[in-house]
């Protein structure tokens, strides 16, 4: 934990994450700013909104990154009509296909979520749409998705299909994948190069896999990830049959409700870090070195924030540069001795009193101001 030392014309890099369902992350930078300049007019503030690989990543290769934002008509994840969006480098052989921008749960109103039914085809259109523009290089970020079905809808989006045991088309969504007995590949180049940005450690099945872990964050019942676990491992089955490719145990392949764990079994995609992609295309190593103060921000700072999430991430870098590092968090579950060994110098929770989460999400945008002020206050006067 390094002693914090304000002064008036510091420089001081905001680098936060979205606050999901609740603010963006160049909104949440926005709010940061506010209390920053309320308690230190003359510093120097860079906003540098950012994304681990998952939600946000389009935004911050558009702001950064030479290239074309790409939009398309695919579908969202129960399939209705959508306008979604993807980043297409300049170099045009190469797309950032962000899956929460077609199969995300933020587009799927809270009442009329079902993750049973849900399904990743949309955002196998949009890969699709890369494809026919030439792209010899994908780079899928999965994050935010309201889906459990292994990345199956991306594959039959490719044109692949999936059959029962009389060899008919079995239904889109994670559920019907419990009667998958055989599959037929797509037609596509064998010479695609897939990536897949991925910053958890789940893997697809068991007590920490994308059925128990994340489905009951999409509205499932117990009953219902009892069903989606029997699905991947089913799936999981068919890909190790077909493609002589185990996905049981890789290390990450829960994420975006096994959709990593899928890319990895029909296309032998790498599953990188998202924020380690992202933070080369655009330098921030060099950014964190150069700053006095760095503060980062997220919805929760919890023990997965540690183990690969933005916030973490960005501790890691700001500790090997020795650079303060300030956390605001919606709440805050990891305890701070932990914290602060992975480089935080302090974290704070935004709430300035007794709150419910719906109002916490609510007010977000002036209690992160609020929550910036007073910590800047806090160590201007511990200074003295």
């Amino acid at each position: 934990m390094f002693l914090l030392k304000l002064r008036h014309h510091m420089r001081i890099l905001i680098v936060p994450d979205s606050f999901k369902e609740s603010l963006s992350a160049t909104e949440v930078s926005f709010s940061i700013k506010k209390g920053i300049v309320s308690v230190l007019p003359e510093a120097e503030v860079e906003e540098l909104p950012f994304s681990d690989g998952g939600e946000g990543a389009l935004e911050v290769l558009d702001k950064h990154t030479e290239g074309t934002l790409v939009t398309c008509p695919p579908e969202n994840a129960l399939g209705e009509a959508i306008e979604a969006s993807y980043f297409l480098f300049g170099k045009k052989k190469k797309a950032w296909i962000e899956l929460s921008q077609a199969s995300g749960l933020a587009q799927i109103p809270a009442n009329q979520r079902n993750v049973l039914k849900a399904t990743t085809y949309g955002t196998g259109l949009l890969i699709k749409d890369a494809l026919a523009k030439g792209c010899t290089e994908i780079i899928l970020g999965v994050g935010g998705s309201a889906t459990n079905d292994g990345g199956a809808g991306i594959y039959e989006a490719l044109g692949g299909y999936f059959l029962d045991e009389k060899d008919r088309a079995i239904e889109r969504g994670g559920a019907a994948l419990c009667s998958l007995k055989s599959l037929i590949p797509p037609q596509i180049s064998d010479k695609i190069n897939w990536n897949v940005a991925c910053d958890v450690n789940n893997p697809l099945l068991g007590n920490t896999g994308a059925a128990t872990v994340y489905a009951p964050q999409k509205g499932a019942t117990q009953e219902d990830v009892k069903l989606l676990e029997q699905s991947m491992s089913q799936l999981a089955k068919v890909l190790e049959q077909h493609f002589n490719r185990s996905v049981t145990s890789l290390k990450g392949g829960g994420a975006a409700g096994g959709t990593a764990a899928g890319m990895f079994g029909f296309f032998n995609a790498n599953l990188v870090s998202g924020f380690s992609l992202l933070s080369e295309q655009i330098g921030l190593e060099n950014k964190i070195k150069s700053a006095d103060l760095v503060i980062t921000a997220e919805g929760k700072i919890d023990a997965q924030s540690t183990q690969g999430k933005l916030t973490g991430s960005v501790a890691q870098l700001c500790k090997k540069y020795e650079i303060p590092l300030i956390g605001l968090g919606g709440t805050v579950e990891q305890p701070h001795e932990v914290l602060y060994a992975s480089g935080f110098t302090g974290v704070f929770a935004i709430q300035n009193g007794p709150r419910s989460v719906e109002n916490s999400m609510e007010n977000a945008a002036s209690l992160l101001t609020d929550a910036t002020s007073r910590v800047l206050q806090f160590y201007t006067q511990s200074k003295k």
